[in-house]
């Protein structure tokens, strides 16, 4: 009952968020499984297909800068639209064009679009939801991508044979269906104080600052993304290129029973089953603790992702034995993953002064852009030599420590929050 009495209370723009993240995310995981599988049959090299998918990361540099702070300055809504309509047409783009260069304009401009698009969604989630509830309101948005998420991958498994157009021409129209959404049915969030400061400020020739400069000024949010490049990394490597270490190590078991989109149907199965519980917990918790909890099980379950192909093509195991033992370990990442997600997303929101939300959020997606443009980059590079399982274990190790870090972080921001309520209480003190 609880629960339910708080999910009653969440905003109207955050349920339109969650329908169409569910919408969204059964087109699109019906094509990532087999994204980069797709790539390794129209171009030369391993290597090649981690070029093409880290030019989206690098180019959605690009729109980082741009994207968080027009949000900020021209409103949530209309920059949410623009980006969808322009991903739908990069999409379309896919079916038409098929050559390596083709493939790497396009992934330049889907990396462009994303990021204009989320610093400006997740500063709306912040708008229209108070402090207390942001967890669980993050959390409530993977959800809905995960309700999509479950049943995917499954579905592409069994369209993928007949036709691949058809799943770019599906997630296309999916991602336009949900601009018309939101223009028709989402309102504007971007706070009218927010709003009259920015323009205030817009004719001043530092009006509003670029995710750049607020790096440079919040050392916080600087230390706290640098840490989470290597989260990101290994989010790039299970979400992209595991398929492609499978392949590699699993070689006594036919191509098309790649465990892949089984374990990503898992996963999407566990967060829409969990994530809204777990997230109502961590809200209630110290976030630096959920984040080195999050970090330790994420890291965990990609050390064995790393280790355990090799063993089963030792020991020739059956694909039932391999699938038992790997939703044991994918089910451990996913705990991982449904802690530290929409927490990262909770400590971006309550450090971020309100008229500059939108700018913070395009600044916290540089770590993605960081760990999405590096790490397919080594990955393609370790698996074109069947190394992936050195890549995965370094990479959890990563996490862990980057767990550690997370912690003395968020101690960090409460000392400071604590000397700060000190100062307005005391101002003699000074």
């Amino acid at each position: 009952m609880n629960t339910f009495n708080q999910l009653k209370e969440m905003d109207r723009n955050v349920w339109i968020r969650f329908v169409g993240e569910a919408i969204n995310g059964i087109a699109f995981m019906m094509l990532m499984p087999f994204f980069a599988l797709y790539l390794k049959d129209k171009v030369d090299s391993l290597w090649l297909v981690g070029v093409v998918i880290a030019i989206a990361p690098v180019a959605s540099v690009f729109g980082t800068m741009i994207g968080g702070k027009m949000a900020d300055l021209y409103g949530r809504k209309p920059i949410m639209v623009g980006s969808m309509i322009g991903n739908g047409l990069v999409m379309i783009g896919f079916v038409f064009f098929d050559t390596f260069i083709a493939f790497v304009i396009l992934s330049a401009f889907m990396g462009f679009f994303n990021s204009l698009f989320h610093p400006a969604a997740s500063a709306m989630v912040a708008d229209v939801t108070p402090p207390e509830k942001r967890t669980e309101a993050f959390g409530l948005l993977r959800l809905g991508h995960n309700v999509g998420a479950t049943v995917g991958p499954l579905i592409g498994a069994s369209i993928i044979v007949f036709s691949k157009s058809v799943i770019f021409m599906i997630a296309a129209t999916s991602v336009l269906l949900y601009s018309l959404v939101v223009a028709l049915f989402i309102y504007e969030s971007l706070p009218k104080k927010g709003r009259n400061e920015a323009k205030l400020d817009e004719g001043k020739p530092d009006h509003l600052p670029s995710p750049f400069k607020v790096l440079l000024q919040d050392k916080v949010l600087l230390v706290f993304i640098l840490t989470g490049v290597v989260i990101s990394m290994s989010f790039s490597q299970t979400e992209g290129m595991l398929p492609l270490h499978f392949d590699n190590e699993l070689r006594h078991i036919p191509a098309e029973r790649n465990p892949f989109p089984y374990l990503m149907a898992f996963n999407g199965l566990l967060v829409v089953l969990f994530q809204f519980p777990i997230s109502s917990w961590a809200g209630r918790k110290k976030i630096g603790s959920v984040m080195m909890i999050g970090a330790f099980l994420f890291g965990l379950g990609q050390i064995a992702i790393g280790i355990l192909p090799s063993i089963f093509y030792e020991q020739h195991a059956s694909f039932l034995s391999i699938m038992l033992i790997m939703l044991v370990i994918y089910g451990i990442y996913t705990l991982g993953e449904m802690l530290i997600t929409p927490v990262q997303m909770t400590f971006i929101s309550n450090i971020a002064p309100e008229h500059l939300r939108g700018t913070y959020m395009g600044a916290s997606g540089l770590q993605w852009i960081l760990g999405g443009a590096i790490g397919p980059l080594i990955s393609g590079f370790l698996l074109d030599r069947s190394l992936g399982n050195i890549m995965f274990v370094c990479l959890g190790i990563g996490c862990m420590i980057a767990g550690g870090i997370y912690v003395l972080i968020d101690r960090m921001v409460t000392s400071a929050r604590i000397s700060s309520n000190k100062t307005e209480e005391n101002p003699s003190a000074v």
